[in-house]
């Protein structure tokens, strides 16, 4: 499909629920934030629909969906759609998932690189930037580099690596605390298991060259800026 069809496919559907939102056979939710109520975002070819817990209007929407496919002769990807519910619709989701067809999703789930849910992300939640950075350091041989070239390493690649979490989440202290000790080992012990002297603080490190400092990032102050964006 061409991206002007695709665009016009997607109109189509934000136009046939805008148009049942306004005789009332659907509603949308946080009205008091958005004007007449979130009822569809899109990105690229993914598609998220919102729904009051009212089920006669849950049913309306199923049936501009079922219309949407008759009128296109397009089909739903089942296998890649999941319901979720909240509240006390989360009574019903069995209904809904019957209803609809799709399966019952679990969080956190994973969105555009990014982990979902309906309550902040714990440290658990993180385990995949470490893992990361573990998969990295594995296959890195620090001990062949200098500590301008490992130094390079960290700042453009370990410190990089959970950027678009911090962008919109604030970081735990706990996994912060993992990251600094991930990085402040492969500087200073390279890739060895042997323990080697701390010749400096970390926080020292972190401080800009001007200061005295090697001008490694600190996530802790640039989690902060990001969040304040």
């Amino acid at each position: 499909m061409s991206p002007i069809l695709f665009n016009i496919v997607v109109d189509m559907l934000v136009i046939l629920i805008a148009r049942a939102k306004e005789v009332d056979q659907v509603e949308g939710v946080i009205p008091h934030l958005v004007q007449d109520g979130l009822s569809i975002l899109q990105y690229a070819d993914d598609t998220v629909i919102f729904m009051s817990h009212d089920l006669d209007k849950v049913v309306n929407m199923k049936l501009i969906l079922s219309t949407f496919e008759q009128f296109l002769r397009l089909k739903i990807n089942f296998h890649k759609s999941e319901i979720f519910c909240f509240g006390k619709a989360k009574e019903r989701e069995e209904f809904y998932s019957q209803l609809f067809g799709y399966g019952l999703g679990n969080y956190p789930f994973q969105y555009l690189g990014l982990p979902m849910h309906t309550r902040k992300l714990s440290n658990k939640d993180w385990q995949i930037i470490e893992n990361r950075i573990e998969k990295r350091l594995s296959g890195w041989k620090g001990k062949m580099l200098s500590a301008g070239g490992r130094l390079i390493l960290i700042n453009l690649v370990l410190s990089s690596l959970p950027m678009l979490m911090m962008s919109f989440f604030e970081l735990p202290k706990g996994v912060l605390e993992k990251i600094d000790g991930f990085r402040s080992r492969f500087y200073w012990q390279n890739d060895q298991h042997k323990c080697k002297y701390r010749l400096a603080k970390w926080e020292i490190l972190c401080q800009p060259k001007i200061q005295g400092g090697l001008g490694i990032r600190n996530l802790d102050v640039q989690n902060r800026c990001l969040l304040s964006k």
